[in-house]
């Protein structure tokens, strides 16, 4: 559903007929919900939002030990005239409790399926599952070389993530310019998927993400990139970025530079 967060109202389909038949049209499966009861049960019968996205599922999705994941990138639009872009070069996995089956795909099966950490807070025993184990891109690299044989899997999934980020950028950028003020910024959590073949896919892309620092790993990660972010954002917008290259003079270390329109510079051609 739009404007919704932490797997709140996310419905299973698998044919037509789940989500509209003669027996049980559309227009009477819909409900004008605000916000969703954050004490729903997770695998409550869900009706669908009056406005929402039917999605396609990646029935191959790459496995992290026969657990589907979910990888947390970051993007930050730290001016919007002239356009600013930056990705963030960390992030962290997510997995789901419960091992993949493709062939179990009913509402009991939520929590095999979606990998938001706050869905999967749900289960009765989240704490003791691996849902609860976040894992760095790095760890998840070694993971790989080590156990499946994919030697530097983070320069072929890095490339992808540029490539989605610009993307979002492209779709965001002439909204951003047309209703963005001097001081507007916007740091985005993008939840990307990667498939058996290591195709990168984008989930969704979250204007609020969560900075909750809960485990050892986003500890690692979210201070000192919030720190970072602050410093970009106070730069681009100062007399001292006035009319500087992002790449030779912003103070970036764990930030690159995706987007600087002042220049004309993109890191990725899509073409």
């Amino acid at each position: 559903p739009n404007n919704e967060a932490m797997g709140r109202g996310i419905i299973l389909v698998d044919k037509i007929s789940d989500v509209d038949s003669k027996e049980r049209p559309f227009r009477t499966r819909c409900r004008n919900v605000e916000v969703f009861d954050p004490k729903e049960a997770p695998l409550k019968e869900r009706d669908f939002a009056n406005k929402g996205i039917i999605q396609e599922y990646i029935v191959n999705p790459m496995l992290l030990e026969n657990r589907k994941f979910a990888v947390r990138v970051y993007l930050l639009v730290s001016r919007v005239k002239p356009f600013l872009a930056f990705h963030y070069n960390f992030g962290y996995i997510k997995r789901c409790g419960e091992f993949y089956d493709e062939n179990k795909f009913n509402r009991e099966d939520l929590f095999r399926h979606i990998t938001n950490q706050e869905f999967q807070k749900k289960q009765d025993d989240f704490t003791g599952s691996s849902a609860a184990e976040l894992m760095s891109i790095e760890s998840l690299d070694a993971y790989l070389r080590e156990n499946l044989g994919i030697p530097a899997f983070r320069l072929n999934f890095w490339q992808q993530v540029k490539a989605i980020c610009t993307e979002v950028c492209l779709g965001i950028k002439e909204s951003c310019e047309e209703a963005g003020k001097l001081g507007s910024f916007e740091i985005y959590g993008l939840d990307v998927i990667v498939d058996g073949d290591q195709r990168v896919y984008l989930l969704e892309a979250n204007r609020d993400p969560s900075w909750v620092v809960d485990t050892e790993v986003k500890k690692a990660i979210i201070p000192e990139m919030i720190r970072e972010m602050l410093e970009l954002v106070f730069w681009a917008h100062s007399p001292e970025g006035k009319g500087k290259e992002a790449m030779l003079h912003s103070p970036m270390r764990g930030f690159e530079v995706l987007i600087d329109d002042a220049f004309g510079f993109q890191a990725i051609d899509l073409d």
